[in-house]
């Protein structure tokens, strides 16, 4: 299965910076969805019944994917859809993917990345998300009470950009914590911090659930403004 020249997912500097702490991590991106592609062979079966869009976006976010294996040294392995609707990973690595789409504009993006901290375990998150107006009662589902005050201290002009931030944060965290613990965590089990700077901003637990228990806090979340999306890169590691 091969791509055109046009098509060819790109690798990422700007996008493998959200992940300094991790040695060996690769991120490729495509701005448009590949089109007139076939899937790989052991990943047909879960798009068979999907619309056209949505099968340009697996097929985008896959090849994206093993653009960044490949750049790692690794086999163009097939990426199947787990228990959990994440892709499943080869033995030893640990990945991501994201897509969204605003008008006039497809933006898809795979990290993946080696544990060299062994036998510490290491998750990753990726994560893109359009800035636009929360209506109230999705910002309160997405947004802890402290979460939103912090929101409503900004300026004006910073306020919708930050409460996407915080979104976004956050699930850059669920993906990365749950290669790790395979555990649903909610939107109110994690508080933001930092919403006055720019760059990197913490997770911090707030709530005792369980399965977070392994996991080393707080957890840093670097982010960027582009093209009128936030998009965080978040690393997670067990303790000690």
């Amino acid at each position: 299965m091969m791509e055109s020249a046009e098509t060819q997912p790109a690798r990422s500097d700007e996008l493998e910076a959200l992940f300094p702490d991790v040695e060996g991590v690769a991120v490729y991106e495509s701005s448009s969805l590949l089109q007139d592609v076939a899937p790989h062979p052991a990943e047909a079966a879960f798009i068979s019944k999907a619309v056209d869009k949505r099968k340009e976006e697996f097929i985008t976010g896959r090849a994206c994917a093993r653009a960044a294996l490949a750049s790692l040294g690794m086999e163009p392995v097939p990426l199947p859809v787990g228990e959990g609707r994440q892709p499943e990973w080869p033995n030893n690595v640990t990945g991501s993917i994201t897509h969204t789409r605003r008008v006039g504009h497809e933006f898809i993006a795979a990290a993946t990345a080696f544990s060299d901290r062994a036998p510490r375990r290491i998750g990753i998150g990726l994560d893109a998300e359009v800035i636009q107006p929360l209506k109230d009662g999705v910002r309160d589902m997405l947004l802890t009470p402290d979460e939103i005050a912090a929101v409503e201290d900004l300026p004006v002009d910073q306020r919708e950009t930050a409460a996407i931030a915080v979104f976004s944060a956050k699930e850059a965290f669920y993906k990365a914590q749950y290669a790790i613990t395979g555990a649903w965590v909610g939107f109110g089990d994690m508080h933001v911090l930092g919403l006055a700077q720019s760059g990197t901003r913490q997770l911090a637990q707030i709530s005792d659930l369980e399965a977070l228990r392994e996991i080393e806090f707080p957890v840093d979340c670097r982010q960027i403004v582009r093209n009128g999306l936030v998009i965080s890169g978040v690393t997670v590691w067990t303790r000690l």
